[in-house]
């Protein structure tokens, strides 16, 4: 912020229109690429999603748990079942689960 010699609000408008931006080439790619599978795609695009989820608001949810408890509970109790993603979301969570032990242990 020194360096450009803008505010913190002006910086946070930055970062945010460049996810923005970032989204906007995410789901664009996704959606005309043929080469790479779908599931492939989308395993991707949601794990870019947890990640804007993680850190929204400018708080550290990782590393802060009681953040992001009312969406892991809400997910435990009225948990959303999709076929085609069910093992692919338990792949996921599982080494959510083991980074974050790792991330702990260091």
């Amino acid at each position: 912020m020194k360096q450009y010699g803008i505010s913190q609000a002006e910086a946070y408008n930055f970062l945010h229109k460049d996810v923005e931006d970032c989204w906007k080439v995410i789901n664009e790619e996704c959606l005309k690429s043929n080469d790479i599978p779908k599931i492939a795609l989308d395993c991707v695009a949601n794990y870019a999603s947890m990640a804007e989820l993680m850190y929204e608001d400018h708080k550290d949810k990782f590393t802060n748990g009681e953040l992001i408890k009312d969406y892991v509970s809400s997910l435990l109790v009225d948990p959303v079942y999709l076929d085609q993603y069910e093992k692919v979301f338990h792949i996921y969570m599982s080494d959510f689960i083991m980074f974050k032990a790792m991330y702990y242990q260091a």
